[in-house]
């Protein structure tokens, strides 16, 4: 079949060999009915219709005669080498001025209104398939087809390469001292039943949601038939189809035992719970693998892939142009983002991980990132793999290829942004949930912590933002100022920490924090900061307060009234890690809106944006309670000698005497506008 004229004009081979990617700006856009017209004559435009029609759900309740289909060129990853071909250093990689980069970019489609608002991302993409399997340079990143059913030989593959390839770095680790002595309960998957993890035996975790389903679990009442030999097998109806594959997968890998909490800790045993809980460092640490449930809403979805018709599954195998193409899977932070889950799990002394979603399995440890739908694996001497945004974990993003040992304030806020999008069956788990990683952080950064934040870093973790501001997001039981008393979005990435962003230099205190016990006294946090102004002491609490005193912070604070306007800001993008498009904050209900003093002629000044949710803003006054909690300072984004300041101003709430963190300033703010505004000191009690 002949192509159109739109299509021939693309040049698919000039497209995926020799253009740089667009990311953002579409190479081809026509109307999703002209798009239908052209498919019936037109081999490219039938592909571009099957990735839309494959998700046709998502264009719902939409009107076909007011969308347009863009098509963009999306930077999946390059490949590093030197000029004169000679071996790459694995630990320096290329220097620029010698380097050779090759582009390996990626089809992606959008649908969305002509006037190009409301997009709506399609998971699916096309890409080069890669050729004879000679895992050359040629090779690298290209595609592979990926069947409804996992290829269980890919997985076993990447598991031996990480055993035999990455040694002590990927090695499971020892118990702590501390953890010694715990009686760590698996799974027999032979024996089906619970038994006591004998000592030199390796084992398997299971990291999954819970959700609404009916959970079978552990409980004293069946905690004898349940180590008795099967004494799963009859109440296996019951089991989870997620336990239950993990179960088969455990087998199928040629391995024994598997943890899960659910049936591994006596639910009903209060001093069992906590000791669990106490040491989950160390039992997701010591496991040689953790198998990542990341598609689905509860125990019940099972892991997609492991059986027939269990995972949406597209194939695309055709030849256009003599252009080889296959399907582009949703890459990494696509894939876990739509299930609201990301590297579930406490982390960990390692993190070698399974990592099913709905359209295919990832495997990410401390070294390596791979995928069923593109050639990952090899290590060659004479490249190096430079992968694109989203397509690996953040914290391999981060740190490129192989990863790097995370310390101090980087270690928590990669800890801490993969706690947030955990999906917790009961809210007042949160802090459990990260309890086992924060003991072993707790020792490494030689510091308590006090509602999930570490208190010799206290000023870098208080400045945590987000894009966006949810009053519905709002966690009960636990303060608005830590990130524990706040649920995640489905927005990737809405947790962010400016502390660990590379132009940071330092955050410098302004507050003198102090913490709250639960019999009313008042304890300093961290070193009192540099002070430009001798402050009075700080009166104790009263204990009339409606909320738990452990809740509470107070401190003297600079505090100003300021304008922030009714009307948002025309311009309020943002865009997701990894997708090909812009997203407008009113999907969120969220604007960004000016803040700023509005003079006596009616002029307003603005200095400063926050995000805020449409109808809370409409609910509030045009004045605004902000208070100084820090100064920042970094280098200028284009000058690295030059360094910038500004404060970091927060957004509160108060009511009946306690205030209530609403939202951080979008970025910090010139120290001169600060004070222009004249701001006056009062004691702030946070709850």
């Amino acid at each position: 079949m002949p192509l159109c004229i739109l299509c021939e004009k693309l040049n698919l081979s000039t497209v995926f060999r020799e253009r740089e990617p667009s990311n953002f700006s579409p190479i081809h856009t026509l109307p999703l009915l002209s798009l239908r017209d052209s498919a019936e004559s037109c081999d490219l435009c039938t592909l571009f219709l099957s990735l839309v029609d494959f998700q046709s759900l998502r264009l719902q309740h939409t009107d076909p005669s007011s969308l347009a289909c863009r098509i963009y060129l999306m930077d999946y990853g390059a490949i590093h080498s030197h000029k004169d071909g000679s071996a790459v250093d694995p630990v320096n990689g290329v220097w620029w001025e010698d380097r050779v980069t090759e582009s390996v970019p990626r089809l992606h489609i959008d649908v969305d209104a002509q006037d190009g608002s409301i997009p709506v991302i399609l998971p699916c993409g096309l890409q080069l398939k890669a050729g004879d399997g000679s895992e050359g340079k040629e090779e690298v990143l290209r595609g592979r087809i990926v069947q409804p059913e996992l290829d269980l030989s890919l997985l076993k593959r990447w598991i031996g390469m990480c055993k035999g390839g990455h040694e002590a770095i990927c090695n499971p680790g020892k118990m702590s001292d501390e953890s010694d002595g715990i009686t760590l309960r698996v799974i027999d998957t032979v024996e089906m039943r619970i038994v006591d993890l004998p000592s030199t035996a390796e084992y398997v975790v299971l990291s999954y949601v819970w959700g609404a389903t009916k959970q079978l679990r552990l409980l004293h009442g069946n905690l004898e038939a349940f180590t008795k030999p099967f004494g799963l097998e009859r109440p296996r109806e019951n089991i989870p189809r997620t336990i239950l594959d993990a179960m088969e997968l455990v087998a199928r890998l040629g391995e024994r035992y598997l943890w899960v909490d659910a049936l591994c800790i006596i639910q009903d045993d209060p001093a069992d719970l906590a000791e669990q809980i106490q040491h989950m460092n160390d039992v997701y640490g010591c496991a040689s693998l953790t198998i990542v449930a990341a598609s689905g809403s509860d125990s019940n979805a099972g892991l997609p892939g492991l059986r027939a018709d269990s995972r949406k599954s597209l194939i695309i195998n055709e030849e256009i142009q003599g252009v080889k193409l296959v399907t582009a899977l949703p890459i990494f932070t696509s894939a876990v983002n739509a299930s609201g889950r990301l590297e579930a799990g406490p982390c960990k002394k390692r993190c070698c991980q399974n990592i099913f979603t709905a359209f295919q399995v990832f495997y990410h440890c401390n070294s390596a990132a791979w995928c069923e739908d593109a050639i990952w694996e090899p290590e060659h001497p004479y490249f190096v793999i430079r992968p694109g945004i989203g397509t690996m974990s953040p914290a391999l993003q981060r740190t490129s290829l192989p990863s790097r040992t995370f310390t101090g304030m980087r270690k928590y806020a990669h800890l801490v942004t993969g706690y947030h999008t955990r999906q917790l069956t009961h809210q007042s788990d949160a802090l459990n949930a990260f309890t086992g990683a924060l003991t072993a952080l707790s020792k490494e950064l030689k510091t308590p912590f006090l509602w999930g934040l570490p208190k010799s870093l206290f000023d870098d973790t208080m400045i945590w933002q987000t894009p966006l501001h949810n009053p519905s997001l709002r966690r009960p039981g636990f303060p608005s100022w830590s990130w524990l008393g706040w649920k995640a979005s489905d927005l990737p990435g809405d947790l962010e920490y400016p502390a660990i962003r590379s132009q940071h230099v330092e955050t410098v205190s302004m507050v003198q924090w102090h913490e709250v016990t639960a019999d009313g006294q008042q304890k300093l946090i961290g070193n009192p900061p540099t002070q430009y102004h001798t402050l009075p002491q700080l009166p104790n609490p009263t204990r009339a307060y409606r909320v738990p005193l452990q809740h509470l912070l107070r401190f003297w604070a600079l505090s100003a009234s300021l304008y922030v306007c009714r009307e948002p800001l025309e311009s309020t993008k943002f865009t997701f890690e990894g997708q090909p498009s812009f997203v407008s904050f009113r999907q969120y209900g969220c604007e960004n809106y000016a803040v700023g003093v509005r003079e006596p002629d009616g002029e307003v000044k603005s200095f400063a944006r926050v995000s805020l949710h449409t109808e809370w803003r409409k609910s509030q006054p045009d004045l605004l309670e902000f208070i100084l909690i820090s100064k920042r300072r970094s280098t200028d984004l284009w000058d690295a000698s030059q360094i910038n300041e500004g404060v970091d101003l927060m957004l509160v709430e108060t009511k009946n005497e306690i205030s209530y963190r609403v939202q951080l300033t979008r970025e910090n703010i010139l120290e001169g506008w600060w004070r222009y505004v004249k701001p006056q000191w009062r004691v702030v009690t946070l709850g």
